[in-house]
């Protein structure tokens, strides 16, 4: 069998590293904060999971690091998390050129993290409907990548979207796009630059084989990639993204942190709820922390998505939470089981959740024309929001899954959401049980409520 005149299996075979295995490298403290900094809030604590939830565990998205060796030559590295791999790809003054371009310092002692979205990771599962979940699972890291840098005791200046670094990210693997980058300062001494980065392996790539350096994307990404709205340039059109200087509670040292490490390494998503209610109290000072942390963090977010919280039961406790701005509360006792299940497109194993948290936004903000950026900045807000509702709820023993996969015209009757908004994001809290399985990762499109 042949396609597209060359044979089938020349298409499919792998071509191993054949030129040996590239030199190891010791990581400089810049390189050294990074990877503190991704060990906290990107890989976890074993190489079953990860700090972040994703939707199918498609985790698709991409992350490098820029910084300085002992020299003073500036790097650009690519991260492998799940193998905790890093491997140098180029150094040199164009990298410093793009940082300047993007408006980005390099701190001394630290480094800056960027994120690049690979939308084919998640569209070849979920189809048009990947795109919204890529948002949304970067959003996620991106948010635990800020938090994680202040629980270790860095300043963090964090920029969206930033121009500038496309072609650095562009050459080492097309299809993809800068999602946001980080600029960390040095960690304290013990976190990071004063320790060997635990299980990671830095080696120098440009040794061996620099060809292989280039990803060549699968035909079927490039078609992939070819479906979203691009400009003339073959990028996501999006106006350029200025700095974003954090408050002066997170930017500053010998501060306590927002977000205690432990709740990095107990956030989890739930697979399946336990019949019974949990406390109201406790769902609801969940969601009002989550929101204070965001507006704290992002003070001035005018699109921050309206949330609607849900719960299942009889309406109590009634003038002992102010609650923060743009959040409802809907008290829904009588909603049974398979109203919920019918409203999450079958996903049996979220039946007997206790509250659901309702991230909504005007439809209008959501359908625009090629070159705006609500839509992207709705997907942004809402990601980095549900991860605060994660890390909160593992402080409260509270159990939490974020949902993509949702019947949004179900919801906002089951909710009594505004007539011209859309739901973006569901978050599910409850009480835990373990014996569910996600049935999104045993499906090919299941939160679509496709045939499998």
């Amino acid at each position: 069998m042949e396609v597209r005149a060359k044979p089938l299996w020349t298409r499919m075979a792998v071509d191993s590293a054949g030129g040996g295995r590239p030199p190891a490298l010791t990581p400089p403290a810049g390189l050294r904060t990074a990877l503190a900094v991704l060990d906290l809030g990107m890989v976890g604590t074993d190489s079953s999971r990860r700090a972040v939830p994703s939707a199918g565990a498609s985790y698709p998205y991409e992350c490098y690091i820029l910084t300085r060796d002992d020299a003073g030559t500036t790097g650009l590295h690519q991260v492998d998390p799940g193998r905790r791999h890093c491997q140098l790809l180029n150094c040199g003054p164009q990298i410093d050129e793009a940082l300047c371009r993007a408006a980005l310092t390099l701190p001394e002692g630290g480094a800056v993290i960027v994120l690049a979205t690979r939308p084919w990771l998640s569209m070849r599962k979920y189809g048009d409907r990947g795109y919204l979940y890529t948002q949304l699972d970067t959003a996620h890291l991106h948010m635990n990548l800020v938090l994680a840098a202040d629980s270790l005791g860095a300043s963090v200046v964090l920029r969206r979207r930033p121009q500038g670094l496309e072609p650095l990210v562009r050459e080492y693997g097309a299809c993809a796009e800068v999602h946001s980058a980080l600029a960390v300062t040095a960690v304290a001494a013990g976190n990071g630059p004063d320790a060997e980065p635990s299980g990671w392996t830095v080696r120098d790539a440009r040794a061996t084989r620099p060809a292989s350096l280039r990803r060549q994307p699968h035909w079927l990404e490039r078609l992939c990639w070819e479906s979203l709205v691009t400009d003339s340039a073959g990028t996501a059109a999006d106006p350029p993204g200025a700095a974003v200087l954090l408050p002066t509670a997170v930017r500053r040292r010998n501060r306590a942190p927002l977000v205690p490490r432990t709740a990095f390494h107990n956030r989890r998503s739930a697979t399946g709820f336990a019949p019974g209610t949990t406390p109201a109290r406790d769902v609801r000072s969940t969601v009002d922390r989550a929101i204070s942390v965001f507006n704290d963090l992002l003070p001035g977010a005018g699109t921050l998505p309206h949330a609607t919280l849900v719960i299942r039961q009889e309406e109590c406790e009634q003038g002992e939470f102010a609650g923060p701005a743009r959040q409802s509360i809907r008290w829904v006792p009588e909603l049974p089981n398979e109203s919920v299940t019918e409203a999450f497109m079958a996903q049996r194993h979220l039946a007997d959740t206790s509250a659901v948290l309702l991230l909504h936004a005007p439809t209008a903000s959501l359908i625009e024309e090629a070159g705006g950026s609500q839509l992207w900045t709705v997907l942004y807000h809402a990601g980095a929001l549900a991860q605060l509702v994660y890390l909160e709820a593992a402080q409260r023993g509270l159990a939490v899954t974020g949902v993509g996969g949702f019947d949004s015209e179900r919801w906002q009757r089951l909710a009594g959401l505004p007539a011209d908004h859309d739901v973006v994001y569901a978050v599910a809290m409850g009480a835990d049980t373990p014996d569910a399985p996600k049935l999104d990762r045993l499906a090919v499109a299941y939160a679509q409520n496709e045939r499998s």
